[in-house]
């Protein structure tokens, strides 16, 4: 039988200006100052208290990274002209780019991806003149197509800044 947790209480003074930003911020997330003050202690020390600013960040360099705007440059090519004229190293760098997509972005955006990474392997990999041609930008009965349109509405949505109802953001 698990013994009931103890609660105590700590009582301390803050300026008037710290204290109206902890209730601004816990009234966002709709709940009382001392659950939100509950929750930032609890965060820090388990060490999860910036984890999602890490992760977002880590999201936002591979996203901002030269790899994956020349991955997406290219694969907006691919939709006029899907002829394979790529180097060896550039279908190996934008595999690696691709690979590498699972740890930054949703995974209904992977398997879109995914669908660009097997096409891509298999036009690398066969050396016929039907397999130089890449067919995930119009996809087909092997290959379906890439929607570019899920990945443009991420994009856009992406860091969209937390919306702040109107009674609150008088006191910013």
């Amino acid at each position: 039988m698990n013994k009931p947790t103890r609660t105590a209480s700590i009582n301390l003074k803050l300026p008037d200006e710290l204290k109206a930003k902890l209730k601004t911020k816990a009234e966002i997330k709709q709940q009382t100052v001392s659950k939100y003050i509950r929750e930032l202690l609890s965060n820090y020390f388990d060490g999860s208290l910036c984890k999602n600013e890490m992760v977002r960040d880590e999201k936002k360099s591979f996203i901002n990274s030269t790899g994956f705007l020349k991955l997406i440059v290219w694969m907006y090519s691919k939709k006029r002209s899907g002829t394979k004229i790529e180097t060896q190293t550039d279908l190996d760098n934008y595999m690696g780019t691709l690979k590498k997509i699972e740890q930054h972005l949703p995974e209904n955006l992977v398997k879109e991806f995914d669908k660009v990474l097997f096409d891509l392997l298999r036009v690398a990999n066969l050396n016929s003149v039907y397999s130089s041609v890449f067919q995930f930008a119009d996809g087909s009965s092997s290959t379906p197509q890439f929607n570019f349109e899920k990945f443009e509405k991420y994009i856009y949505q992406f860091e969209i800044p937390l919306t702040i109802p109107d009674s609150l953001k008088k006191r910013f």
